[in-house]
């Protein structure tokens, strides 16, 4: 029971946060009636789609026109959900989310891409939908991204080295999920180069529960860019938010792919987390084929945190402070998709 409280609790200061409530099994219970006749199809721009009126219906969601022909946002006390037709971007409880496809007006009504609706909005709306296939989360992979002769991206002005950054966080990280009872593996303890397979085959051959890879960001010629972005694995037939060169990979099957429903969990509620507690610009959850995140069989999140090509922020990133504030940070984001689990387990 006090367990119980103890998650409750932290739910609560965790959703208070980041300004939206995170709701229990019995809350999530009383946001709409559970399925019942699938939603009705229509093709649109190659692919199917659903009304999103009723969609969030399901959820308990009202429609509030913003903008007539344009904006609506779906709301309960609990969640809000704005949509821009032609746009694959909405805020989900003020976050900023992408969708694999653009909502799009049909006959005078909104629609959203039914992959989006199974796989995105359904696990994060009402996880206890998959009670019958919730993960286990007791084995933790941490990825330190690069190493070795990957230095990654840096900061002159602070002679900052991504891949040693990296490898500081994944450290702290490990010791803060190990006191929590985790088991924990590291693809890399020291600076040393591994490639992006092997990184996923540590994983695998560690049969994780879980897998975080660690990273920094940055951008040419583009000193003011700054924020934090979130990535989850591409659903089939979605192109990524940045979308492929190679149009092949958007119908391949990937191992990845297996945990898409828990991907949408894990990435939403890490990326939540990380913008309520570091109060960093919100670049927003989106989706990528990387390799660590395509050959991995447990859900998989990439964090890029920070930018090192912004002065601002890699000044913050140099002290340890703010690397134990990162940490904490993603251990937090953990703690909140292990309550999400539960959740769904209670169904």
């Amino acid at each position: 029971m006090l367990r119980c409280i103890a998650r409750r609790l932290f739910s609560v200061v965790l959703s208070l946060a980041v300004g939206a409530f995170v709701p229990t099994a019995a809350c999530a219970a009383t946001q709409g009636s559970t399925r019942t006749a699938p939603l009705t199809t229509v093709r649109l721009a190659g692919e199917d789609y659903v009304e999103a009126r009723a969609l969030f219906a399901r959820y308990g969601l009202k429609p509030v026109i913003i903008e007539a022909g344009k904006r609506v946002r779906f709301e309960s006390p609990w969640t809000k959900i704005e949509v821009e037709t032609e746009r694959r971007e909405v805020l989900f409880n003020g976050l900023r989310v992408f969708l694999g496809a653009p909502a799009l007006l049909h006959r005078r009504t909104l629609h959203l891409s039914k992959i989006d609706a199974d796989h995105l909005f359904a696990p994060i709306l009402r996880p206890a939908s998959f009670a019958a296939d919730v993960p286990a989360l007791r084995t933790i992979v941490i990825d330190a991204g690069h190493g070795g002769r990957d230095t990654g991206t840096g900061n002159a002005r602070y002679k900052l080295d991504e891949k040693h950054l990296t490898l500081d966080v994944a450290r702290r990280l490990a010791t803060l999920l190990e006191r929590e009872g985790y088991k924990v593996v590291l693809t890399r303890s020291e600076d040393r180069f591994i490639e992006l397979d092997e990184r996923a085959a540590i994983a695998n051959r560690a049969e994780a529960d879980l897998f975080v890879s660690i990273h920094f960001n940055a951008v040419a010629n583009a000193p003011s860019v700054r924020g934090t972005e979130t990535y989850i694995m591409t659903p089939r037939h979605h192109a990524s938010t940045q979308p492929e060169r190679d149009k092949s990979l958007v119908p391949t099957l990937f191992p990845g792919n297996r945990r898409d429903i828990w991907n949408a969990v894990l990435g939403y509620q890490m990326h939540r987390t990380l913008l309520g507690q570091l109060g960093t610009f919100d670049r927003g959850l989106k989706r990528a084929r990387f390799k660590v995140l395509t050959l991995v069989n447990c859900p998989g999140v990439l964090i890029e945190s920070a930018y090192l090509s912004n002065d601002t922020e890699a000044d913050k990133i140099r002290t340890t402070a703010y690397r134990d504030q990162l940490a904490e940070s993603i251990a937090d984001g953990i703690r909140a998709y292990a309550i999400q689990l539960e959740v769904a387990r209670k169904g």
